[in-house]
């Protein structure tokens, strides 16, 4: 039966699910988030050109995450603060004022990241606000701007207190949005600014896949190529091109971005602002020289600027103003400056009105990075001399020094090649100042000394730059226990920092740098080969190891010759990296030393550090390990004559023992956690079999009680009295020829007892048949005692889905009749009434007879029926309720039974 009602729920489920609650105005499910960038300002743009002079600039980075979705259809919200950017360019003798959450001011021992602002929304179906409020206990702080700018003046110092957005500025954005729902119920990646209340937004990340709001496509004929590539920031995306060489790139941009799209033989810069589209279309055949290329679309004037600055050598390219020459005079550098400077204003003019104010106003600001990285380099050049009667730092003109010291340096919204390349530039030039002025010299040193300077001189993104930069060159050309010393330095950095795209590679860097942990295996046991097979170091163990890995021919043949004849007991690993111009001639002298072997290894290019450990800086790394194959130091300081530290390595991996006093203690904690593990699990296992055997037993048990139980009341349901009387009462029908009456009385006789033989072997039986049973019975009883009998079924009761006892109604009914109602004749009246009370069944027998009086009965019969219902119902439970029976007398007696049911 339970089957039966499984099934039916299976069935009416797809028309019940509609009712668990209607569809959100968004298509997201909950713990789905997005983040919305947004920008308040007057343009009707999603990244604006720097407003005027004391006119705040703010930026803020939303994350939204469905909370819940109600069963109504509403959807709540949380909204955090992810970023919050104000800025204003104060006065150029002061600064700029400036706020950014990514970078806040840096703060040693911090343990974790400050909280965040957050907001509370929840959304109706059709897009309406119904509440937007501040979270009361993680409420958005208010923010200190203060002047940012390397300032000439000591001791200026400017600062100004900004509330971050409030819920009653959001509640614009957030409505825009709304308004804006995409037609498959998804978020809008784009929204422009229409007034000067309003943000522009932009959609810049989510937990699912989300378009590109930028489109790049073209024509390139006469390819052979099958895909274009476009370089943006860090990263390449290429994009195939079809057989009719048309080309289609769908961008992400959160921010304007120069780059480079290579076309073959045709390609070349282009400017993009997020939510443009720019049509190209060039020729790959360069047979008939270098064909024009063609740009169409709302990027067409910006982009074609972009190329006409490239030939002026604005980015560079065999340039007057990359000063490097030592030959050069400060008079001839500032000359060739105002020359180019004279084109680029001019060629800038050109296109006012043509090219968009934001790619204007990102040329302008890129060109005052590239006059100043210029000044700085030349300076640099020279020891920081105009000329050499000179002191360091004396002479130099004051349009240069005020130009360097009061350059935005940190909010700069175009995070370009040339603004990064000044802030190289500008830090050694503020640490050169340090140094000489505390006595020393221009020179400079390590990451330690550099770190108190950058925090003195930096602020902002710049100071998180530089950190991240240092920190990471750092790790990479160091061993890792040089590197442990980092360790406060880097949890600073991760705690302060806001910015993932500066945390994940300082993480993964660390990460990198772990693996090179004394006593830890060699992460490469088995070496990649360039001829395409591989070198197992495995085949090393049992003596003292040395790899060295060395790219661009960092290592003398002869100082490795003279390494190697010191330590004949050391097998040597030479694995090398082949460069263009590099001669990998083999000093002869190798062919005599057995303990050295030669490789070349398969360059991995930029993942050379995560597969050898050679970085950029250094392109080499000196590894020693024991005869087990543990490490003992990496990226050992080898200079071609003094191998010092290569020394102590070989000495210690030779006293180095098979297992650390670290490592034996882990082995003994292993060995005694395992055994009182093993001895737990078996007293565990042993108590759990126990309790299991007992419960089995008491199972058997009690399924032989029920079955005794069920025995005796089907021997007790019909009683032999009741048959006999039944079959005279046929048989005197017969004998007075009332032939009809006999047989229908014979026939309900047949259904009840072929209805207690049915169920006589089931421990439970539906209420229909139940009551179809008791039914038969009393009919059959009225032709004898000539009864009124009555039956109450509330239509809204499931009889059919109820499932009781079989016959547990028949004692009570029997009791009823042949002990209450047996004497009276057509007066006396047996009522049985079914109802149902929360989760439990209540029948009433009713009878209007003498009353019940156990005391004054032999209670052999009916005592022994009563008792019988009573232990079924003992033994009968649901959800921990168990049946009972209740007697009551006034005017005749009811009997009623309660009996637990499961929910219908």
């Amino acid at each position: 039966m339970k089957r039966t009602v499984y099934l039916w729920w299976l069935l009416c489920l797809p028309y019940l699910l509609p009712a668990q609650g209607k569809p959100g105005y968004f298509a997201l499910k909950p713990g789905d988030w997005f983040d919305m960038q947004i920008t308040k300002h007057k343009d009707n743009d999603y990244y604006p050109v720097m407003e005027p002079l004391l006119q705040f600039q703010r930026r803020y980075v939303l994350r939204y995450r469905l909370q819940q979705q109600l069963p109504n259809g509403n959807q709540q919200y949380s909204i955090t603060l992810e970023r919050s950017v104000l800025y204003t360019p104060h006065s150029r003798e002061f600064g700029w004022l400036a706020y950014d959450s990514y970078y806040p001011s840096y703060k040693q021992g911090l343990d974790k990241k400050p909280p965040k602002g957050m907001f509370r929304l929840e959304i109706t179906t059709n897009g309406e606000i119904v509440s937007l409020t501040t979270d009361k206990d993680q409420p958005p702080q208010k923010v200190m701007l203060a002047s940012y700018s390397p300032q000439k003046q000591v001791g200026v110092s400017i600062r100004s207190t900004s509330s971050p957005l409030q819920s009653v500025e959001l509640r614009p954005a957030i409505q825009a949005m709304l308004k804006l729902r995409s037609s498959n119920n998804c978020i809008p990646g784009a929204i422009p600014a229409r007034t000067v209340y309003e943000y522009a937004q932009l959609l810049t990340g989510a937990s699912f896949p989300i378009a590109g709001n930028t489109v790049i496509k073209g024509t390139l004929a006469n390819t052979r190529e099958k895909q274009v590539e476009i370089e943006l920031g860090d990263s390449t995306f290429t994009f195939p091109i079809n057989n009719r060489g048309e080309f289609y790139c769908s961008l992400l941009l959160t921010k304007p971005e120069l780059r480079y799209i290579a076309m073959e033989n045709n390609g070349g810069y282009v400017f993009l602002n997020p939510g443009d589209t720019l049509v190209i279309k060039a020729d790959a055949d360069t047979s008939r020289g270098r064909q024009p290329r063609t740009f169409s679309g709302s990027a067409k004037w910006s982009s074609i600027l972009a190329n006409d600055l490239n030939d002026i050598n604005y980015y560079g390219n065999n340039s007057d103003l990359n000063i490097t020459n030592r030959t050069k005079t400060l008079q001839e550098v500032l000359a060739a400056q105002e020359e180019a400077t004279t084109k680029f204003k001019a060629l800038l003019q050109a296109y006012e009105g043509k090219a968009s104010p934001l790619s204007i106003d990102y040329f302008k600001t890129i060109w005052q990075y590239r006059i100043a990285n210029d000044w700085l380099v030349f300076l640099y050049t020279h020891n920081y001399k105009i000329s050499s009667e000179n002191r360091p730092f004396q002479g130099i003109p004051e349009m240069i020094t005020t130009g360097i010291d009061t350059m935005p340096v940190v909010m700069n919204p175009y995070h370009d090649y040339f603004y990064k390349k000044y802030l190289d530039w500008f830090l050694i030039y503020q640490q050169s100042r340090i140094g000489l002025s505390a006595g020393g010299s221009t020179e400079g040193s390590s990451f330690y000394s550099d770190y108190f300077a950058l925090l003195s001189v930096l602020k902002g993104y710049p100071l998180y730059y530089k950190l991240s930069k240092a920190m990471s060159e750092r790790m990479k050309e160091s061993s890792f226990t040089k590197n442990e010393r980092l360790k406060p330095y880097y949890e600073d950095f991760i705690h302060n920092c806001d910015d993932s795209s500066m945390i994940k590679p300082i993480i993964r860097d660390w990460q990198l740098m772990e693996r090179w942990k004394p006593g830890n295996a060699l992460p490469f046991p088995v070496l990649s080969l360039a001829n395409g097979k591989t070198y197992d170091l495995k085949t090393q163990h049992g003596k003292t190891t040395c790899v060295i890995f060395d790219d661009a021919g960092y290592f003398q043949d002869s100082a490795l010759v003279k390494i190697v004849k010191q330590h004949p007991e050391v097998s040597f690993v030479y694995a090398w990296i082949s460069e263009e111009g590099i001669n990998r001639q083999r000093d002869p002298a190798f062919s005599s030393l057995s303990n050295f072997s030669s490789i070349e290894i398969k360059n991995r290019d930029d993942k050379n550090y995560e597969i050898y450990g050679i970085s950029e800086m250094g392109k080499k790394n000196v590894v020693v390990l024991d005869q087990w194959g543990k490490i003992i130091a990496d990226h050992i300081y080898a200079d071609d004559n003094v191998w010092n530290d290569l020394n102590t390595a070989i000495d210690d991996a030779a006293k180095a023992p098979r297992f650390s006093a670290l490592q034996k203690a882990g082995v003994m904690n292993i060995i005694g956690w395992s055994l009182g593990s093993i001895l737990f699990t078996a007293l565990a296992g042993i108590w759990i079999y126990r309790v299991r055997i007992r419960r089995i037993k008491q199972a058997e048990a009690m399924k032989t009680t029920i079955r005794e139980l069920e025995i005796k009341a089907i021997r007790s349901q019909m009683n032999p009295h009741f048959i006999f009387n039944a079959l005279n009462s046929i048989q005197s029908l017969i004998n007075t020829t009332q032939y009809k009456a006999a047989n229908t009385y014979l026939v309900k006789f047949s259904l009840l007892l072929r209805n207690v033989l049915h169920h006589a072997e089931k421990n439970m039986i539906t209420l229909a048949d139940e009551l179809a049973t008791i039914r038969l019975y009393c009919e059959l009883e009225q032709l004898r005692f000539n009864f009124v009998f009555e039956m109450d079924t509330p239509e809204t009761l499931a009889t059919d889905l109820v499932e009781i006892p079989g016959m547990i109604l028949q004692p009570l009914v029997e009791n009823a009749i042949l002990h209450g109602i047996s004497s009276k004749g057509a007066t006396g009246l047996l009522r049985i009434s079914v109802g149902k009370q929360d989760a439990t069944l209540q029948i009433a027998v009713y009878d209007n007879g003498v009353g019940y009086h156990p005391e004054a009965r032999d209670g052999s019969h009916k005592s022994m029926g009563l008792k019988l219902v009573q232990e079924r119902l003992q033994l009968f439970s649901i959800a921990g309720q168990t049946g009972h029976l209740h007697i009551s007398n006034g005017n005749g007696t009811t009997a009623l039974l309660t009996i637990p049911i499961e929910s219908i």
